[in-house]
């Protein structure tokens, strides 16, 4: 998809199907989830095969109890970008987007308050371009600082 267009705005994948191979993915068995999420073995077989019906709620269920950052996931998921919600799920990133989407309601009224008419949504990718950037450059930072304090040897000197 080209940088500048704009994402579809709901998956093409059946909810379901994204939710089951992400469980797949977990490691954590159906038998394990059946006692976490409150469904019979019977219902949690049939909403993972799309026979029966799933909320976006027990999506996210499911996904929070098989370990899975629920919210990150199934924003990834509903953009239709199954392949990173899939490998986002599995790293750093899927928390890291959980935790930004919970987060960022509240930031944007804090710091753009009674002006967010005036937000333009064409200045979504620039800050997300942004966002990504800051964070490739910390965790830049992050290894350098590491490496230097793996050479560190208290008492000894420079």
């Amino acid at each position: 998809m080209p940088a500048n267009a704009d994402p579809p705005p709901f998956t093409s994948a059946p909810l379901h199907a994204v939710v089951a191979d992400l469980v797949d993915e977990s490691g954590v068995s159906q038998r394990d989830l059946v006692s976490r999420v409150g469904l019979s073995k019977d219902q949690l077989s049939r909403t993972l095969k799309g026979s029966r019906h799933m909320s976006l709620e027990e999506a996210a269920t499911i996904l929070h109890e098989a370990g899975l950052p629920a919210r990150g996931t199934l924003t990834l998921a509903l953009f239709d970008r199954q392949d990173l919600a899939t490998d986002w799920a599995r790293s750093g990133l899927g928390g890291f987007l959980e935790m930004m989407v919970a987060a960022l309601p509240d930031a944007l009224a804090a710091e753009i308050g009674e002006t967010s008419d005036r937000v333009d949504p064409r200045w979504g990718t620039q800050a997300a371009r942004f966002v990504a950037q800051r964070i490739a450059h910390h965790i830049h930072d992050l290894i350098e600082r590491e490496q230097r304090l793996g050479d560190f040897s208290p008492g000894r000197t420079a």
